[in-house]
């Protein structure tokens, strides 16, 4: 058949498809013409340094060399927006990876970030420290990726991002922030869906997205604490309660998908919280009272309490016993039962009741034990190169309690220095063992006073710690604790006992200076506050501590240099001059420092 005896009917299909490619083409062009003036404003801002990079990974700006590269500060506003948190660690690091260095990045929220102490005494640097003395024959380099009050929605980003840093091993260690962190069931930060939330993190990467949010007044300078939740009563098995764990679970296992397709080993952990020293925050029962069952309750937990303060826990037991036979919903009935548990020396039963209140309590800032099975449920259904260890199973083997309290953390779920060593410590063991093929050697593990020096830890990191951590306390929703007075008074306490033992220059200097300035560089702080009273051999000592634990940052270095030169040491400033020289040369104080050199010379 030749091609003019084709039936018509073929040639008006031909005919209407390339109309409907011309119609599709022509719409095409029309939107990719009238985003033109946008994405040319667009290119216009970058070209022009308006804005900020959000991107994870970028070259370390003032580093020597062109293959040293370090996690971004600004990455957190891609979940936040204008919102400046803490993290990620600036550390520097390098690209291509040294054959000799087997990389960890560790992904999470502020319990991985360390607030509030500095990124180098949190667990990452830890986990580095003990991997470290258990195989020296190995050089371990565990990156921080931590970012406070993000949640899982965030960190399948990060982990996206983090492959290209070369990791040997990924470790997630989250789970806290999920009903409140950015898109967060019950956040205020977003409204969006889970299917939309990446999209608001592509705008806000967008510099003319930032230069529009940049106009809007903000509203409030609030502790990000408050401005988090939209709701603190979310019930147990709840609607939001379950599909905040559906969404965990997804994200988990998209996190752990992005590890297996870059061949990367993963480990996934559970995360404790404090369940024996914080008292529930939303302290009202889930059932719907009639007025004299609301009664009848208060009434109970009066009684019970009136029980307690003559230290008569068997009847204020009794009576807790019988009100939540009524109202098993209850937190802080479950919450004073255990309570009276542990001093009737019930421990199993205590720890199992404290753990109870804390999943009861309807203001969810800390994980729920649930989510301890959801991690284990993702390790499990994907064997290959995915390893789980629960931590939070293993915490109360630790504590000098039935369940881990403040000898293990600063509030709900932040760890204090002891809390981010344990869970270093059975991550490593996970990683030694099961990840590495290893045998653990016991003797290996540091005790408490080596720790401290090879972390360099300080009084004033405490000091520090629970000044921010009676700040926390004192603000809502952690204000409506009913145990909040004892809870604030013993963290002062502990403040004022590391303090007074504190030498009275020490003493004076720490309290001149802004908790703000601190929080992040105490020791830099410090070491500018020791040379302005001409104390220069202790700023030295200050500082060279900011160089063991902070050996790329220049600031260190610096303020070495300055303590030597005032004692008239030129010969050794200048060692540690040539040593930044190499580290940071293009650091505005270290260009400074090297032309007054030139200049003396």
């Amino acid at each position: 058949m030749s091609s003019t005896d084709e039936p018509e009917p073929l040639r008006a299909d031909s005919r209407r498809d390339i109309k409907s490619r011309r119609k599709w083409l022509f719409r095409g062009l029309a939107i990719a013409i009238s985003l033109l003036p946008l994405l040319l404003f667009e290119l216009a801002l970058r070209l022009c340094g308006s804005g900020y990079d959000t991107r994870l990974i970028v070259p370390a700006p003032s580093a020597a060399s062109a293959t040293t590269y370090q996690f971004n500060e600004p990455a957190d506003r891609a979940y936040y927006g204008s919102e400046d948190l803490s993290g990620p660690e600036p550390r520097a690091f390098e690209l291509p990876k040294p054959k000799r260095i087997y990389r960890i990045v560790v992904i999470g929220g502020s319990t991985v970030a360390g607030f509030p102490y500095p990124f180098e005494l949190a667990l990452p640097k830890h986990l580095e420290v003990i991997l470290g003395e258990q195989l020296p024959e190995m050089h371990f380099e565990v990156l921080n990726a931590g970012i406070t009050s993000i949640n899982s929605f965030s960190e399948v980003d990060i982990a996206r991002q983090a492959v290209a840093c070369d990791p040997d091993l990924i470790v997630v260690h989250s789970g806290h922030n999920e009903f409140y962190g950015p898109g967060g069931s019950a956040s205020n930060s977003s409204n969006l869906t889970p299917a939309l939330y990446p999209v608001m993190q592509m705008l806000r990467r967008q510099r003319s997205f930032q230069l529009a949010i940049s106009l809007i007044p903000r509203k409030t300078s609030a502790h990000l604490v408050e401005t988090l939740p939209a709701d603190i009563a979310i019930p147990l098995d709840g609607e939001v309660f379950n599909r905040t764990q559906t969404q965990y679970r997804a994200n988990l296992q998209k996190v752990v998908d992005l590890a297996k397709r870059a061949q990367i080993p993963i480990v996934v952990s559970s995360v404790p919280s404090n369940l024996r020293d914080l008292s529930p925050l939303q302290t009202k029962s889930s059932l719907t009272l009639s007025d004299s069952e609301a009664e009848e309750q208060a009434s109970q937990l009066k009684e019970a309490m009136r029980h307690i303060s003559y230290q008569k826990y068997d009847l204020a037991l009794e009576t807790l016993t019988e009100a939540r036979r009524a109202d098993p919903t209850h937190p802080l009935l479950a919450y004073r039962q255990a309570q009276c548990l542990e001093m009737l020396e019930r421990r199993a039963e205590a720890a199992e009741t404290y753990a109870l209140a804390a999943d009861l309590d309807g203001c969810r800032f800390r994980a729920p034990s649930s989510f301890s099975g959801i991690v284990r449920e993702v390790a499990k259904r994907n064997p290959e190169g995915v390893y789980f260890c629960d931590v939070a199973a293993r915490f109360p083997s630790v504590s000098r309690f039935p369940a881990p309290g403040s000898d293990l953390f600063l509030e709900h779920v932040h760890y204090n220095l002891d809390g981010h060593w344990q869970a270093a410590r059975f991550l490593a063991e996970c990683i030694v063992e099961d990840v590495l093929g290893k045998a653990w050697d016991a003797e290996r593990f540091p005790n408490d006073q080596r720790r401290d020096k090879l972390l360099e830890i300080t009084p004033f990191d405490h000091l520090v710690a629970d000044a921010q951590t009676v700040g926390i306390l004192g603000v809502w929703p952690f204000s409506l604790s009913a145990a909040r007075g004892e809870e604030v008074t013993a963290v002062q306490d502990r403040w004022r006992s590391t303090f007074a033992a504190l030498p009275q220059l020490d003493q004076d200097l720490f309290t001149a200076q802004t908790l703000e300035s601190m929080t992040q560089n105490v020791l830099v702080v410090m070491g500018h506050a020791y040379l302005s009273v001409g104390r220069e051999k202790l700023a030295l000592d200050s500082f060279q501590r900011h160089i063991q634990r902070r050996p790329w940052d220049a600031a260190g270095y610096v303020g070495a240099v300055m303590s030597l030169r005032a004692q008239g040491k030129l010969g050794e400033s200048q060692e540690f001059l040539d040593r930044v020289a190499l580290i940071a040369p293009h650091a505005p104080q270290v260009r400074e420092l090297l032309q007054t050199s030139t200049a003396s010379k």
